[in-house]
């Protein structure tokens, strides 16, 4: 019987010495995708790739509302000068620290990873209420990138709400970095083929300059953010 269950464990660490996954992130300021692969250096470690891109909120963003336009006004951050997101692209190293059964129980792994950050903004667009040039009495919504620099854009009240999300692709701009993580990851899938796993740790981005994201503010360069990421996927031979 001890033999039998060593030619098993052999065979799926021959089996499955490849295994890719992908799932959701949250961080302490924002969210997103990861895509990752790993190949065995040994039974217990494996060289990682990962792919993934979050978005980036600043912890003192908050939406208001225009309460003098009843029934018309959507909330919008008011300050605010840009979406920010960033791809990272990374390779990493993974430690088992403690494994489990063959069909049940809990993997337990450490995880570190480095890579470059390729960050982009793209500029918020709002209706801002303007005078209509044919009747004084009346206010008309246009739709503008947000100023901080215009008077007719200095208070909630000058708003409607935001414009189309779409607007300001055209004006996105690059912020390239560098980003470092740490990680311990819990992988408790009862399929030898099949991955479930839980991770959390903390991940450190630096841009090459501070990233515009409020008025009014001083923005960061660098950013620490913990992090929860739920992957699914597959072991390959």
């Amino acid at each position: 019987m001890a033999q039998d269950s060593a030619s098993v464990a052999n065979d799926i660490t021959i089996l499955y010495y490849k295994e890719s996954s992908g799932g959701v992130t949250i961080h302490s300021n924002g969210l997103g995708g990861l895509f990752r692969h790993g190949t065995h250096v040994t039974i217990k470690k494996k060289r990682m790739f990962e792919a993934e891109i979050v978005s980036l909120r600043h912890p003192k963003q908050y939406k208001v509302t225009n309460e003098g336009v009843t029934g018309e006004s959507r909330p919008f951050f008011f300050g605010k000068l840009n979406f920010v997101y960033i791809p990272r692209i990374g390779i990493g190293r993974q430690n088992v620290v403690f494994g489990k059964a063959q069909t049940s129980g809990v993997e337990v792994r450490f995880n570190y990873f480095a890579g470059a950050d390729l960050g982009f903004t793209k500029p918020v667009y709002l209706k801002v209420l303007e005078d209509d040039p044919y009747n004084e009495l009346y206010k008309i919504a246009v739709v503008k990138q947000y100023d901080p620099e215009d008077p007719r854009q200095q208070d909630p009240t000058d708003f409607l709400g935001p414009a189309s999300y779409f607007n300001g692709f055209d004006k996105m701009k690059f912020y390239p970095g560098l980003y470092g993580k740490l990680s311990i990851s819990f992988e408790y899938s009862t399929w030898h083929q099949k991955l479930a796993i839980l991770e959390v740790g903390a991940v450190v981005d630096a841009f090459s300059r501070k990233v515009p994201i409020m008025a009014y503010i001083d923005n960061d360069q660098y950013y620490f953010n913990f992090y929860i990421t739920l992957l699914w996927g597959a072991k390959k031979s």
